[in-house]
């Protein structure tokens, strides 16, 4: 008796598990063709369905807006909202702190960092300035890291010590943010741009970086999801369980900080991202890694894609910074998902 009890409860999961899949990735392609007819110019369906079956940027205005612009930017939207929300998790379970995001460990203001540097010293007005301060920000945040992880390492890479330590480079490398924005007044709107994040300017040549680094460290983070698992309930048990904490500690930073690393040199620094979407999936799958870690990747690509969309349309012809949108959406939902926890 207890045992179909049990069978039929795990194939109810098993039907529910697949159905959340279902309804995941056809909100992931509503969200992906939304994000390519969207914008200053709209490209209607017929249109859009059109030229990716054919392919050629040649065809009429519409296709070369779609290959030169809109599918880039929709590509690394799916990528950034995907590494943001899966090293969110990742970073969340670790400290067993659900308000820690992949920026507290001071990646995005040594990002910022160095993109500032480059805007003070005038390389980002030159020709290859795009190039060069993307380069700088991904410099400046895995040099952040870097850093943090080495003086971590004194205190025996224990993730309490690893957070205080990247939170207090948080705070230091602000203020030098501060002075030099202070030392270039005229080219400040350059550096809030970065701080605000955005996809106006990514090109193929960040797509193709992303497309293998984010990939790859997607997969690095999937494999690890049951010693993370195990973390849930504090690092004792996880050792009782034979995890080294120690070692998985130094393995999720790395892989972390290298995509949060590339996400911000690619589009800066897009905020709530890593911060609410595993919330959302928490509310939706719980507390189960294998569950919460795809979840959260889908609805974290799905995310970014509909923000991106919103912020061509909202003011167009113009367009809003990507975290003005993740920002006003996001922290509404996260009071809502914490009040609903309290009660």
């Amino acid at each position: 008796m207890s045992f179909n009890l049990s069978f039929d409860y795990y194939r109810k999961k098993s039907r529910l598990g697949k159905l959340i899949l279902a309804i995941l990735i056809m909100l992931l392609i509503f969200s992906f063709f939304i994000g390519l007819s969207a914008g200053a110019v709209n490209i209607p369906l017929n249109n859009l369905i059109g030229i990716l079956l054919h392919f050629n940027p040649e065809e009429s205005i519409y296709a070369k807006i779609l290959v030169d612009v809109r599918l880039p930017r929709v590509i690394a939207s799916l990528f950034i909202g995907a590494a943001l929300a899966a090293s969110g998790v990742s970073l969340q379970t670790l400290f067993r702190n659900q308000l820690v995001e992949p920026y507290t460990l001071g990646i995005a203001s040594g990002a910022l960092l160095g993109v500032s540097i480059t805007i003070v010293l005038g390389a980002a007005q030159q020709p290859l300035g795009p190039y060069t301060t993307s380069f700088m920000a991904f410099f400046g945040a895995l040099f952040t890291t870097l850093t943090v992880y080495a003086i971590s390492k004194s205190f025996g890479l224990k993730p309490t010590s690893v957070l205080l330590i990247g939170l207090a480079f948080s705070f230091l490398l602000s203020s030098m943010v501060t002075f030099l924005e202070y030392l270039a007044i005229k080219d400040i709107h350059l550096i809030f741009a970065w701080l605000l994040g955005g996809f106006s300017g990514i090109h193929w040549i960040h797509v193709k970086i992303m497309a293998v680094i984010i990939p790859l460290g997607l997969i690095l983070l999937f494999i690890k999801v049951k010693d993370l698992n195990a973390m849930l309930l504090g690092e004792e048990y996880a050792k009782q369980l034979g995890v080294d904490v120690k070692k998985l500690t130094q393995y999720l930073i790395i892989v972390t900080s290298i995509l949060v690393s590339v996400s911000v040199a690619s589009a800066g620094i897009i905020g709530f991202v890593g911060l609410i979407i595993p919330h959302i999936a928490r509310f939706i799958v719980g507390y189960d890694n294998k569950s919460l870690m795809p979840t959260s990747t889908f609805i974290g690509a799905s995310f970014l894609l509909l923000s991106d969309a919103l912020s061509r349309i909202v003011v167009r012809p113009s367009e809003l910074p990507i975290g003005v949108i993740t920002s006003m959406v996001g922290a509404p939902l996260l009071i809502y998902l914490l009040l609903k926890k309290g009660s």
